[in-house]
């Protein structure tokens, strides 16, 4: 059971800050384009982080010891991908609609400023207010 609880608990973490490197990495390298490969090799990650943990926590080695240490770590390996899978997939849809919440302003195909966002002008004046609604 500590196993199992230490995988989750670990399994957010690994989420959470591999999304954030993900962000770190496109903003610097990629000019905020989204790379789908990146969501690729943080999921691999993750699995293999909580795989890890629950190989190590969990004492699994005693009660499976005729196979092969590589075979029964790959059985944990492809448990914990569906175990961290969803969760990934949640934690992309709360980050990319907190990035749509908080965009500055909109741009067109040409890459040219529509308008700007008022909500965000209205965060940071306070004594901002928008003469068109």
């Amino acid at each position: 059971m500590v196993a199992l609880t230490v995988s989750m608990l670990l399994s957010v973490v690994s989420v959470v800050v591999l999304l954030f490197v993900k962000n770190q990495i496109e903003r610097k390298f990629f000019r905020w384009k989204d790379i789908p490969f990146l969501h690729v090799v943080n999921v691999l990650i993750a699995g293999g982080i909580v795989a890890v943990s629950y190989y190590t926590f969990s004492d699994i080695g005693v009660q499976l010891a005729k196979i092969k240490w590589t075979k029964q770590f790959l059985y944990v390996y492809a448990g914990a991908i569906e175990l961290v899978l969803p969760m990934y997939l949640l934690g992309y849809w709360l980050v990319r609609k907190r990035k749509e919440r908080e965009k500055k302003y909109t741009r067109s195909k040409d890459k040219k400023v529509l308008y700007i966002n008022e909500k965000y002008l209205a965060r940071r004046r306070d004594d901002y207010h928008s003469k068109t609604s």
